[in-house]
């Protein structure tokens, strides 16, 4: 077990020196050849309050209060260093909150205090047709539609990951290939994120995903391909997943004045159900989703679409198979409403069909409505299916180029499946923010 655990530390050393090796000759290089050097840094700051009466989903009393508040403020400092064909970037992020006490939705996906999110080497090779760049260190990933991998964007912290993007052309398609480590952010505890203390983040061997993510020509067929591997160690504990899921996007025109659009995600695999050490049965995973959208840019500005989810759920955790659909590092917002204190619904054991409409007829504003309603794809025993009906507004102010303020808010009208617990009625959400670019 010693021998093991030895192995396991040499690797950890290794990969952080494979890793960091590279982009300190690419500095020390820069610096000797400093007049051909390019430097840029940008960033963002961003402040927000979200306040939350009658929490979504069924709880109690004891377990959270009836109303909650927040306000979130996030930092954002990248700087880029281009020498010849070789790229570095470095991003620090610092996220915080403050208001909230002791509130039990406060995660690490909401505090991350003084984090390095970005730290990778980029070598872009000479058009060739073939191998276009590679890429190594610590990034932010987006892929696609987002729904599997994506760094996030209304939620307070983002997704890292370390590991190497190697980027190639193949008949025209643009391919990724991927092997990564996603990133923990640290600390953990309730009161440690509630005092915003910081602690690195870190990523480990036992956690794993690769594949590969390719679009074609014209953008509208994108391919995505991810194998996620976990095991339990002496610093992980895990549900032991091994998972392969496959994404099919596909978007079309109808008559030149409709756009349409369907993504198809197919899931296999094993996993447990729970992280603790005394669950030991494998079970089999059968997991998929489905989204489709139709939209038309009307006048005026005006873009209307009428969407559909449908997500594989399980309400059995005592037979063999695990048919809840597992979004990997994936974000919902853009689907399903705000995240962080609204807690907008899982990707998960979902139906919902709704419309959206979004107008930027008038300059420098931005105004999104959107209606869904929504139900258990498997409700829990003895519990009705309909969730309800939840409907959203979200404005923007472009109020100069580098200042932006939001309005926005969602309303829950709770259907019978959540008519439960202390707090069944309604949910009322409310946020108000500002973001500074620089």
């Amino acid at each position: 077990m010693l021998m093991k655990y030895k192995r396991k530390a040499s690797w950890f050393y290794f990969r952080k020196f494979s890793i960091s090796a590279p982009l300190l000759f690419i500095l020390v290089s820069a610096v000797a050849n400093a007049s051909s050097i390019k430097y840029d840094v940008s960033g963002s700051y961003r402040l927000r309050y979200e306040t939350l009466h009658n929490p979504i989903f069924p709880t109690t009393r004891d377990e959270r209060d009836k109303s909650n508040e927040r306000i979130s403020s996030q930092l954002l400092v990248k700087g880029q260093v281009a020498w010849n064909n070789f790229q570095v970037t470095a991003e620090l992020a610092d996220s915080r909150v403050f208001l909230d006490d002791n509130d039990p939705t406060l995660t690490s996906s909401q505090v991350n205090t003084l984090e390095p999110i970005q730290f990778f080497m980029r070598y872009t090779l000479p058009p060739n047709g073939g191998l276009k760049a590679v890429s190594i260190g610590r990034m932010t990933i987006d892929h696609g539609s987002r729904r599997l991998l994506a760094q996030a964007v209304y939620r307070n912290t983002k997704n890292s990951f370390d590991g190497v993007l190697l980027d190639w052309v193949w008949n025209k398609w643009d391919i990724r290939g991927f092997y990564l480590l996603p990133v923990s952010r640290n600390p953990s505890t309730s009161q440690a994120l509630d005092n915003n203390e910081r602690a690195f983040d870190k990523s480990v061997s036992e956690r794993k995903i690769f594949g590969l993510y390719s679009t074609s020509p014209d953008d509208n067929v994108k391919l995505q391909s991810y194998w996620f591997k976990e095991d339990d160690s002496a610093r992980l504990s895990t549900k032991n997943r091994n998972l392969f899921t496959l994404s099919v996007d596909y978007t079309w025109s109808i008559a030149n004045t409709w756009k349409a659009n369907v993504e198809v995600i197919g899931q296999t695999g094993t996993s447990h159900e729970t992280t603790s050490a005394t669950d030991l049965t494998e079970k089999e995973v059968r997991g998929f989703m489905m989204h489709g959208a139709i939209e038309k840019q009307l006048k005026l500005g005006t873009l209307l679409r009428a969407e559909l989810d449908y997500i594989s759920g399980d309400n059995d955790a005592s037979d063999d198979t695990i048919t809840n659909f597992d979004s990997l590092y994936g974000v919902r917002r853009f689907d399903f409403g705000p995240t962080d204190v609204y807690q907008a619904m899982p990707r998960r054991n979902l139906v919902a069909i709704g419309a959206r409409s979004v107008n930027t007829a008038f300059d420098h504003h931005n105004l999104m409505v959107s209606y869904k309603a929504m139900w258990y794809e498997e409700a829990p025993e003895s519990v009705d299916s309909f969730i309800g009906n939840q409907i959203e507004f979200r404005w923007r102010w472009q109020v100069k180029p580098n200042l932006r303020l939001a309005l926005g808010g969602a309303y829950l009208k709770k259907g019978k499946g959540f008519e439960r617990g202390d707090y069944s009625g309604d949910s009322r959400f409310l946020f108000t923010g500002a973001r500074y670019t620089f």
